[in-house]
């Protein structure tokens, strides 16, 4: 799917009236998207941020009056469904496949280590705290402030679950850094 440049600049308007901050909190929300779909164990992160933010873009016209509420929980909806499609997606070769052997990435074992601890926590408890690192700066804040409302508990409440979501992954991690490479953390967060 091709998104022209007068999309683009629609979707940093719908973002924020300011293009400066409108490019910010695109990053931000694009961003947030990969970790999400990485949390999930997919290897073409990056790719499905770009589909589900396409999604956005194509679905903007009919959306951008009636939508009320912080543009990065849409696109986190559209991410959800973008993740269920994908898990069903079932990839067939008709023909062979021609193998090339590409530099892998540097994997280093603390971004291993995150990966299965994130995986390991309830999915209740993984989502919080991938929702409440999603901003940076004074976003952060309102964007905190907001995740408080729609749970309908205080701020102060969030920033403790975030706490105790957080010292637990610490946890996971200084013992998933004992472990050797490759091997998954064998408890299960709750």
């Amino acid at each position: 799917m091709t998104i022209t440049q007068q999309q683009f600049d629609s979707l940093l308007a719908w973002l924020n009236a300011d293009r400066e901050l409108a490019g910010k909190k695109y990053e931000t929300i694009r961003s947030g998207l990969i970790r999400v779909f990485v949390s999930k164990g997919f290897n073409d992160a990056e790719d499905l941020a770009d589909e589900t933010i396409n999604r956005v873009i194509v679905r903007l016209p009919d959306i951008r009056n009636n939508y009320v509420g912080e543009p990065a929980y849409y696109f986190r909806g559209v991410a959800k469904n973008v993740i269920r499609e994908s898990a069903q997606r079932k990839e067939v070769a008709l023909n062979p496949i021609e193998i090339r052997v590409d530099p892998k990435p540097e994997i280093t074992e603390e971004s291993v280590c995150l990966g299965h601890c994130l995986q390991s926590l309830p999915l209740d408890k993984r989502d919080l705290i991938l929702d409440y690192y999603l901003y940076e700066g004074h976003d952060k804040i309102a964007h905190h402030k907001r995740m408080a409302g729609q749970l309908k508990i205080t701020e102060g409440a969030i920033r403790s679950r975030a706490y105790q979501i957080r010292l637990k992954l610490e946890n996971c991690m200084r013992q998933c850094s004992m472990l050797k490479k490759g091997r998954q953390c064998p408890w299960r967060l709750s």
